[in-house]
């Protein structure tokens, strides 16, 4: 497996041979241990409450998935009891609203922390409603195809459009619960940084976004800027996802950038004896969650 902290500038071909798909046997393992974490993941099932809910759904790869590993000298956000999910995959999913705890059930499960549980639980407390929250994340994932994975509305001929089961899942949570969604969350493009030029990333990050207004309204879409720290080590051609994801609300109405911390990551390149982990620390993740949370009350102010 590559580095994911790889600094060479190559052409976008010579990338795609080393960070795009990886070697069939390998996908083929990657894919039953996919099917065995869904068939296993199960969460703790919640009665749903009679209040309406606030529907809000995660999308993107692995820091919106939950990668975070908790740290010391911080302390964990205790789970919220107002905060529910409606889970992405196992035995509930579909069926039944689980606890909001961290690692949330998205497409598959994770191990980690991520942002979505704090910004539900700020968002539950200010508002006094209960919270849906829909995982839809998956790590490692872009929209240049990649180990049958896309995240581009357009592309049919992958084994798992992302953006379909994305929609998929949010309809769902809409039936359940009788509430339009309220906003989305999205975190996404390390992997897309050396698979796809930044021109490419835009129209297709920009359908996606279009699409979801059709779909579901003007709702606030808030997207998490990737770690500076993992720009200066990673993939040079970060930059140009970075600037597409930075000129977002120029380009959409209702739509806004949140900057991220820097030197955050679990494991930064050349620490000795701390594997290289370039997803941001479980705390990381709580502060851009405040942050969200933050970005939402602003633009949710003028709203009764």
């Amino acid at each position: 497996m590559p580095s994911p902290f790889d600094p060479e500038l190559r052409t976008y071909d010579e990338d795609r041979a080393i960070h795009g798909d990886y070697p069939l046997k390998l996908q083929m393992l990657m894919r039953a241990k996919t099917i065995v974490k869904k068939a296993i993941a199960t969460g703790t099932p919640v009665e749903p409450f009679d209040e309406p809910y606030t529907v809000i759904a995660i999308l993107g790869q692995s820091n919106a998935a939950g990668a975070g590993i908790e740290v010391g000298g911080t302390t964990p956000t205790p789970p919220n009891p107002r905060v529910h999910q409606w889970p992405g995959c196992g035995r509930y999913r579909g069926r039944k609203p689980l606890a909001a705890i961290d690692p949330l059930i998205h497409e598959v499960p994770t191990n980690g922390v991520g942002f979505a549980t704090e910004f539900g639980s700020l968002l539950a407390d200010a508002s006094g409603k209960p919270v849906l929250l829909v995982p839809t994340a998956r790590g490692d994932t872009s929209f240049w195809p990649k180990n049958g994975y896309s995240w581009n509305p357009a592309n049919t001929d992958v084994r798992v459009n992302l953006f379909k089961y994305a929609c998929k899942q949010i309809d769902s949570a809409l039936k359940f619960s009788g509430q339009p969604l309220s906003g989305i969350l999205w975190h996404q493009g390390e992997s897309d940084g050396p698979l796809t030029p930044a021109e490419l990333y835009q129209e297709q990050f920009d359908l996606l976004i279009a699409t979801l207004r059709v779909r579901y309204g003007p709702v606030p879409f808030i997207l998490g800027g990737l770690s500076p720290e993992y720009m200066r080590f990673g993939p040079p051609k970060l930059a140009g996802i970075d600037a597409v994801h930075k000129d977002t609300p120029n380009r959409h109405p209702n739509a806004r950038f949140v900057e991220p911390p820097d030197g955050m990551l679990n494991g930064s390149p050349g620490v000795p004896g701390v594997v290289e982990d370039p997803h941001f620390t479980a705390e990381a993740g709580r502060i851009i969650g405040r942050r969200m949370f933050a970005t939402y009350q602003e633009m949710t102010a003028a709203q009764p």
